[in-house]
């Protein structure tokens, strides 16, 4: 579990984030899909929350209508920028 409380206490994914994982995600659906892809360190395992964080954030900004100043864009670039 040692994979999850990395996840878990990371300040970009984590606990009080906000970030996608942190609200949605169970700790046997990340676990599961760490197990699935081989990821056995700490640091693959927070590496693979930022990817899949990244990836649901810019899924959403390309489901835009085009709207000038899209509240979905604005928090995918934003995610990008704290990198």
């Amino acid at each position: 579990m040692k994979r999850i409380e990395a996840i878990r206490n990371d300040k970009r994914v984590g606990r009080g984030s906000c970030a996608y994982i942190d609200e949605c995600w169970d700790d046997k659906d990340i676990l599961e899909c760490l197990d699935s892809e081989g990821i056995t360190t700490e640091q693959g395992a927070i590496a693979w929350a930022y990817d899949t964080e990244g990836l649901i954030r810019d899924h959403g900004a390309s489901c835009t209508s085009g709207e000038e100043d899209c509240p979905l864009v604005r928090a995918s670039q934003e995610w990008r920028e704290r990198a």
